[in-house]
């Protein structure tokens, strides 16, 4: 092969290959012209955010997104390599974030405003005493002790409290009664049973309202049963009648007896 020949030879193969370069970088131009890119939508810290695809390089970056090199190494503290992977979120750029408006809230004058009350359970208290009904008169006097064995028993209408206790004895001077606490408010009955050998002087059941916060004290009395004047007040007030009858019979005897006598001796005269 002549010089002639071997000069032709590397002329094409140089021009094929110049061919072949020129054509690959016109196609790799083409490729990127061809990606579409459109530009991120801040978040609502303001960052603009992009995500690098696989292969891609910060160089490429710039050149799609016009962000210099320099900036995306500043906003993600890259080294100066920008090293970069695919599928990495990378900061393009900051917006300022304008806060909306805050909502208005309605204020309501202070005299407008309806408080809600919330109800206390509230706790009563109620005591009861037997004491010695000395004179039978009902009422608890100077003197009169407490009494020990008065059988008590107190209930609320609704059915839900039920306690029963014993009376105690002593001066009240010295000696508490015996109290039923922690009730809750209501409407009560109280009953008491007397001890043997007693009669009572007072009702023994005695039907009581407590409110919360109350402390109430029943006085029962009680009379010896060997006691003058010992009856109940209603086996009293039930004799008087018979009493009355008798008296009046004895009266009328004595009159009816007087003037049978002054007409004997009118007759006689």
């Amino acid at each position: 092969m002549n010089k002639r020949t071997k000069f032709l030879s590397f002329a094409v193969l140089f021009l094929l290959i110049s061919s072949l370069s020129f054509a690959a970088g016109k196609t790799s131009n083409i490729a990127n012209a061809q990606t579409p890119y459109n530009t991120p939508t801040a978040d609502a810290a303001g960052r603009i955010i992009y995500v690098v695809q696989p292969g891609e390089f910060c160089s490429q970056i710039q050149e799609r997104t016009g962000v210099p090199i320099s900036e995306i190494i500043r906003l993600n503290g890259l080294t100066e390599a920008c090293e970069v992977f695919g599928g990495d979120e990378i900061v393009i750029g900051m917006v300022e974030v304008t806060p909306l408006p805050a909502t208005p809230t309605a204020t309501i004058p202070p005299d407008q405003i309806t408080p809600t009350l919330t109800p206390m359970p509230g706790l009563a208290k109620i005591c009861v005493v037997l004491f010695h009904d000395m004179d039978g008169n009902g009422k608890r006097t100077e003197g009169e002790d407490y009494l020990y064995g008065g059988e008590v028993s107190i209930n609320d209408r609704l059915g839900n409290v039920s306690r029963t206790g014993t009376t105690v004895a002593g001066s009240p001077d010295i000696v508490d009664p015996y109290c039923f606490a922690d009730l809750p408010v209501g409407t009560y009955n109280i009953s008491i049973a007397i001890p043997d050998d007693f009669n009572p002087t007072t009702v023994t059941n005695y039907p009581l309202e407590v409110r919360a916060g109350e402390s109430a004290t029943i006085d029962f009395g009680a009379q010896l049963a060997s006691q003058p004047g010992a009856e109940v007040v209603s086996d009293t007030v039930n004799r008087v009648p018979i009493l009355g009858i008798v008296g009046l019979i004895v009266l009328l005897a004595g009159v009816g007896l007087g003037v049978y006598m002054w007409r004997s001796n009118r007759a006689e005269q």
